[in-house]
């Protein structure tokens, strides 16, 4: 049987082979990329390696704000009817919005109008609601209340000396 320190000997042979062929392959593989490089002309640009062009100008994709920052101010979408100020509905709300109960009267222009399309709907969705609760059968009793029924029948026909017949079997 092995020991510990003969198995990790073992290891750290195995682990210089293992880099040594790293070496020798790494060499052939650099060798096949500055050809394919050079057979297509590409640039450490266009590799996304550096160069003036990065990689999110090259996938057309726009770059991310820096953290901290944001990349506008960002459109009104409030307006307080009194001063003019007017507020994105980001962030903390100030002082003249804070207390409305419904924030769609502050609403600018065309904010306004898929707002009241929204509450219109909603409207639509309860009383369709409504009208469903209302038309939904009465619940099903419980396998509780349905046993204490059977029960009370039974305890009534047991003081009236009536037979009951239960599943074709008759009972006294």
């Amino acid at each position: 049987m092995k020991t510990y320190q003969a198995v990790r000997a073992e290891i750290a042979k195995l682990e210089k082979q293992a880099e040594d062929l790293r070496r020798q392959e790494l060499k052939s593989v650099i060798a096949q990329v500055r050809q394919v490089i050079a057979d297509y002309g590409l640039t450490a640009a266009d590799l996304g390696l550096g160069g003036t062009r990065t990689r999110a100008v090259a996938t057309g994709r726009k770059r991310a704000a820096p953290a901290g920052r944001r990349a506008s101010a960002g459109v009104a979408k409030y307006r307080d009817p009194k001063t003019g100020q007017t507020w994105t509905g980001h962030g903390r709300p100030p002082a003249w919005i804070v207390s409305a109960k419904d924030r769609n009267a502050f609403l600018i222009g065309d904010a306004a109008a898929p707002a009241k399309a929204a509450k219109k709907a909603k409207a639509k969705t309860a009383r369709a609601t409504k009208a469903v609760k209302a038309a939904k059968p009465a619940a099903k009793p419980s396998a509780k209340t349905r046993a204490a029924a059977r029960a009370k029948k039974a305890r009534a026909a047991a003081k009236s000396g009536a037979v009951e017949i239960e599943s074709g079997v008759a009972a006294q």
